[in-house]
């Protein structure tokens, strides 16, 4: 306690000065700080600048959020282990599915491609150090060959002991990938590898939390847990290709070379055939040397090692005639899309249960933007509608809408339905603990949502975001660890509100959530999350460097939160254990140095002082009070 005390006086000495010293020039200057943009961008597949006029994002190197490098969500505990979102569950454009992942917001996956192009190279490193041997390291290097080709390579580790026994993490991922347009324009292709890899230590969760809650005792490794010898493994892995042969307009220019001249052929892509061809694997596998601690009811093959897992593997293909939206050397068309078909085949493996699976499928999209050339300012709304739907095979009548409507940067209307099979772990597994076999019928998610954006002043924003959700039959993972199915419809009510107020020099954040559920919901969540954030922003030295002080509080109204089973590493809902009503308190200091961003943060800062019940999993306490180190140094030479 007495070195919490020098760390909040040292941290109060530190930031109210820093906050007092520019206060008379903030009258006169209100202006915020210029956005520190590069010529480095990033784009997903169907952003890509070819015979569409593309969606880039650039890079951004800002001190702005630079501390919260990974936002506060129900996890078990320590960085790098099962986490679920707090929000309502959303729709993917998946058809088969093995399970939902409790790892997917670590590392790279087939779903979140990232492209990049610049005029030259750019390497991005950024290194996260924190107590109980906790790491988080981060490579990015993209390599610019001419103005038709970028090739990239990232990295990405968390590591950590953790707080208590058993909570160690060790995770890797690597990816590469890169993009080619020929020089003719003829032919142009998006090409992605990746590996990700988690290893986790599992140790069900304190096995008392009272007596956590109320002993005085600080060593948090010496509380006891519920399983001494377990631990998860995952592993995913794919390459995907996709390529264009295009049909245009031609034009012959004349190009000269080596004192020649000579005619150069070159289309204007205008129509093109579009194939994509993409294999995936992922492995499950969860290991316990004691199967008979008593944590699991029942073991059903052995007694001495339980070893489950599963394994599926999955080849995609995918054949589409496409409309682009540029036309005739540039010119824009209102209306274009693509209209198509894909197939999907592959194994999953599960002790005895075995399945072979293909899905035959119509996709497509259709977009309209309407331009004024002349201003160059778009008139909207544009309008977008996207989907497929399953013509025979596993997820036979399955079926996904998308369609939004919107002006960006103002405000959008989307809405969206998917009726789907349930994740094949629902309907089949077999385990040392636990086993089944059901037949489910088909969930049906429908969303609609209306988002609003509204900048005001020179550096404020207003952004809110309005939903209703219907859930029919949906599956889930009921109090025994085993699947359920809901008999009925769950309907629900979202709302969002992001508000950035400040000056120059003083700044505010502030997100709330509210989520409304009916009380016998199998989906749980709480129905507010306030996330606040109040610093101050400075220059210093003649505006070289930047210095960013101040506090973030993260707070959840208390519900009963899904637990967590380590035996396949899902979350089920339990009516035991409430947690919440809690707030986390982190204060920090960042600064930035042209290319470099540096912060130190002392990360729930207030563990203890108003009690233990840190909970954001039942029985799984978050970590306590840890100071974190940050760097992030960009390279673009």
């Amino acid at each position: 306690m007495k070195s919490r005390t020098k760390v909040i006086t040292s941290f109060l000495l530190l930031w109210l000065p820093g906050f007092n010293l520019p206060a008379q020039k903030a009258t006169t200057d209100t202006n915020s700080f210029p956005v520190d943009s590069t010529q480095f961008f990033t784009f997903t597949e169907h952003g890509f600048a070819y015979g569409n006029t593309g969606n880039s994002i650039p890079l951004v190197n800002t001190l702005d959020n630079f501390q919260n490098y990974r936002e506060r969500h129900p996890n078990t505990g320590n960085s790098g282990s099962p986490q679920k979102q707090l929000q309502l569950p959303k729709s993917s454009y998946e058809t088969f599915r093995a399970r939902t992942g409790t790892f997917d917001y670590f590392g790279y996956r087939k779903d979140n491609r990232r492209f990049y192009d610049s005029e030259k190279p750019y390497t991005k490193i950024h290194l996260i150090l924190g107590q109980k041997e906790e790491l988080n390291v981060g490579v990015t290097h993209a390599h610019p060959f001419g103005k038709n080709c970028n090739v990239a390579f990232g990295f990405d580790r968390i590591r950590s002991a953790g707080f208590y026994q058993r909570q160690n993490t060790n995770n890797t991922s690597v990816n590469m990938n890169g993009w080619y347009r020929a020089p003719g324009k003829r032919y142009a292709m998006l090409a992605d590898i990746y590996w990700t890899s988690v290893n986790a230590a599992e140790n069900g969760g304190i096995a008392d939390d009272e007596e956590f809650e109320f002993d005085r005792q600080i060593d948090r490794r010496i509380i006891a847990v519920n399983l001494s010898a377990a631990e998860t493994s995952q592993r995913m892995r794919g390459a995907w290709v996709k390529q264009y042969w295009s049909l245009g307009p031609v034009v012959d220019t004349l190009t000269k070379k080596n004192d020649s001249l000579y005619f150069k052929t070159k289309i204007y892509p205008s129509w093109a055939i579009v194939h994509t061809i993409g294999i995936s694997d992922e492995k499950y596998i969860y290991e316990d040397r004691d199967p008979k601690s008593g944590f699991y009811a029942n073991v059903l093959l052995d007694t001495n090692f339980t070893q489950d897992s599963t394994y599926t593997w999955k080849v995609e293909n995918g054949l589409w005639l496409e409309r682009f939206q540029l036309h005739d050397q540039g010119k824009i068309r209102k209306l274009f899309g693509k209209v198509g078909v894909r197939h999907e085949s592959g194994e999953i493996f599960n002790d005895t249960i075995y399945k072979a699976f293909s899905n035959f499928l119509l996709d497509g999209s259709l977009d309209f933007k309407k331009a004024d050339t002349a201003s160059r300012k778009k008139l909207i709304p544009d309008a977008n509608l996207k989907g497929w739907f399953v013509l025979n095979g596993y997820n036979k009548g399955d079926y996904f809408i998308h369609a939004e409507i919107g002006k960006r940067a103002k405000y959008n209307i989307t809405a969206e339905q998917k009726r789907q099979h349930p994740d094949f772990i629902y309907s089949h597994y077999s385990g040392n603990h636990l086993s089944w076999i059901n037949d489910f019928y088909s969930s049906t998610q429908s969303d609609l949502l209306l988002t609003a954006l509204k900048f005001f002043g020179k550096s404020n924003l207003l952004g809110a975001t309005a939903g209703v959700h219907n859930y029919l039959m949906p599956v889930y993972f009921d109090e025994n660890y085993l699947p359920a199915q809901f008999a009925g419809a769950i309907n629900a009510i979202s709302g969002r509100v992001y508000l950035s107020l400040g000056t120059a020099s003083f700044k505010t954040k502030t997100d709330f959530t509210w989520n409304k559920l009916p009380g016998n919901s199998p989906i749980r969540l709480p129905e507010f999350v306030v996330r606040e954030s109040i610093y101050g922003n400075f220059r210093l030295f003649k505006k070289a460097l930047q210095l960013q002080v101040g506090v973030d509080a993260t707070w959840l109204s208390a519900f009963y939160g899904d637990g967590y089973n380590p035996n396949i590493s899902q979350f089920y809902i339990q009516n035991t254990k409430e947690i919440g009503n809690y707030v986390f308190i982190d204060a920090w200091l960042s600064i930035k140095v042209k290319p470099v961003r540096i912060f130190v943060k002392a990360d729930h800062l207030n563990a203890g002082m108003f009690g233990r019940n840190y909970y954001l999993v039942p029985h799984y306490p978050q970590n306590d009070f840890a100071i974190k180190f940050g760097l992030s140094w960009v390279f673009n030479d």
